[in-house]
């Protein structure tokens, strides 16, 4: 039964069949990329928490208590009542959640992954069964000659083997119809051919061969420990600028308060001299400081706004919408991390470590490669094939038989690439293992200098908590001598002026602390996020 030509698919439909199936494609790609890096990131990341080098901490030197959120380090509560929330005020965990759904750096990044994924789906895909077929029609003719028509049809399959070798199965059906001056009889002819192309100096080997598969599936896996770490900074740095602007926030409630105060100290100072208790001088300095102050919080103010359009951005929002900093101060988590351990911990732990440590396997994969290609290119090239002929379709099977084996060879009479290619390996070698002693030494650096510097700001911290008790029982000292008529009104704003700047160096302190903190824990390859970026 001759089968019936497809009519009802014109060029037009071909075309408009194709452009309606991008979105399937679309689709297509993204769940295969899905599948792809959902297996890498278990493959890479997997049995990450269970292999863990926990350090191991020192006993912490006993302590004051840390006074509870919303109340001051000395235990009273805030000078300042903050303003009234909004039903849904930006807390650390939602700030998060946001950035990690429209930072547009997080975005491109994760943007950048799913490439990733592409590109290795593609490679294994090329490394499996090859299938190939083509089909031509053609309308021949001659000045001398007739006219015929030519139908031509092929197909083929390829597959790269393991000993680097190559394999390919081939068939084909053409026909011919001569018509016009020429007309006569239709010609068919089929074939069918085996080839067999296998390296065995140069180029033999799985090693070799797989190498181009060897190297997408190591950079996926790199890319995904590259997204990791950047999933883990991009967190700290947005709890960063959100822990920085309750810290603004803060010290803006407290330039209000100070400013309140410097305003009621004003009206005080232009009562008393009004009843003859005080003297002009008083009051010009009392009307000094409350410019100062009013020119703090303007300061202040300014400043606080334009942090919040910053981190605006940084949610991806726009500069217009209207967000609430929820209130309260960063967490104060003391730390007393064993260096020595802490340092082990780093080395057995950080991603990027473990990528360069492979680097280093790269290089040495590479150098083999090199040395490989120096050998001669010696081949065995096999061939087999069939193919018929005949005046009816029916009766031109494929059975006359043609084979061949060979040997094919190159001979080396020049190596200079191939020799400039191995000492390029070879220095590249000592290279990744030079850059990577270098990197565990700068981590162990690294590492030791955090817990410096985490324990010099806790002590610090100490230190201005004591601080700002003092200058609290100052305040209330130099009030009652005020009020005694045995200071001034300067040594009254002074001390004031000593409290608040106290409180907001606190602020700033603990801010500095928790984020340090968070860096060290990341540095020792013990810090965690989850999907929406909030740690564990």
């Amino acid at each position: 039964m001759t089968p019936r030509p497809l009519r009802s698919l014109s060029p037009f439909g071909l075309v408009l069949a194709a452009a309606c199936s991008s979105a399937h494609y679309a689709a297509d790609a993204d769940r295969e990329v899905a599948d792809v890096l959902a297996e890498a990131t278990t493959r890479t990341l997997g049995d990450r928490e269970r292999n863990l080098l926990r350090p191991e901490t020192e006993p912490l030197p006993t302590a004051e208590p840390v006074p509870a959120p919303g109340t001051t380090p000395t235990g009273e509560p805030p000078a300042s009542a903050a303003p009234a929330a909004p039903p849904e005020p930006i807390d650390l965990r939602r700030a998060l959640a946001l950035a990690t759904k429209q930072n547009r750096d997080f975005l491109s990044r994760r943007e950048a992954l799913y490439q990733s994924g592409l590109s290795i789906a593609l490679t294994r895909f090329q490394f499996g069964p090859q299938f190939a077929a083509a089909v031509s029609y053609l309308w021949p003719r001659s000045e001398n000659g007739g006219e015929s028509h030519q139908l031509g049809t092929n197909w083929a399959v390829s597959q790269i083997l393991p000993t680097g070798g190559n394999i390919a199965l081939n068939t084909g059906v053409d026909a011919s119809w001569p018509f016009g001056n020429g007309a006569g009889d239709p010609t068919y002819g089929t074939s069918a051919s085996v080839t067999l192309s296998q390296p065995l100096l140069a180029g033999f080997g799985h090693d070799i061969a797989y190498e181009p598969l060897t190297a997408a599936e190591r950079a996926l896996t790199y890319a995904v420990r590259d997204f990791e770490e950047f999933r883990q900074g991009f967190s700290i740095r947005i709890a960063e600028q959100f822990f920085q602007l309750r810290s603004q926030k803060q010290t803006l409630a407290n330039e209000d308060k100070n400013y309140d105060s410097a305003v009621f100290d004003r009206k005080r100072a232009e009562a008393l001299v009004q009843v003859g208790r005080d003297s002009e001088q008083t009051v010009f300095l009392a009307r000094r400081r409350e410019i100062e102050a009013k020119d703090q919080l303007i300061n202040a103010r300014a400043a606080y706004e334009r942090a919040v359009d910053d981190f605006k951005l940084q949610l991806g929002l726009p500069t217009t919408a209207a967000i609430e900093i929820a209130d309260g101060e960063p967490p104060y988590d003391p730390v007393r991390f064993e260096v020595t351990s802490a340092v082990s911990a780093a080395l057995h732990n950080r991603l990027d470590l473990i990528t360069q440590r492979q680097q280093v396997e790269d290089s040495e994969r590479q150098l083999k490669i090199a040395e490989n290609a120096l050998l001669p290119d010696l081949s065995l090239v096999a061939s087999f094939g069939t193919a018929g002929n005949g005046n009816d379709l029916g009766h031109a099977p494929p059975d006359e038989w043609s084979s061949s084996v060979g040997l094919a060879m190159d001979i080396p009479l020049q190596r200079k690439s191939q020799r400039n290619s191995l000492r390029n390996a070879q220095i590249g070698l000592e290279q990744a293992r030079r850059g990577l002693r270098l990197r565990e030494e700068q981590i162990e650096l690294d590492i030791r200098d955090a817990v410096r510097k985490l324990r010099s700001t806790e002590e610090r911290i100490a230190l201005q908590e004591d601080q700002i008790a003092q200058e609290q029982r100052a305040v209330t000292v130099t009030e009652i001598r005020y009020e005694a008529g045995d200071v001034t009104n300067r040594e009254l704003l002074e001390a004031r002026q000593a409290l608040v700047d106290a409180r907001n160096a606190l602020i700033r302190l603990k801010v500095d602390h928790s984020i340090a903190r968070l860096r060290l824990l990341q540095d020792m390859g013990v810090f965690f996020v989850d999907a929406e970026g909030m740690w564990r």
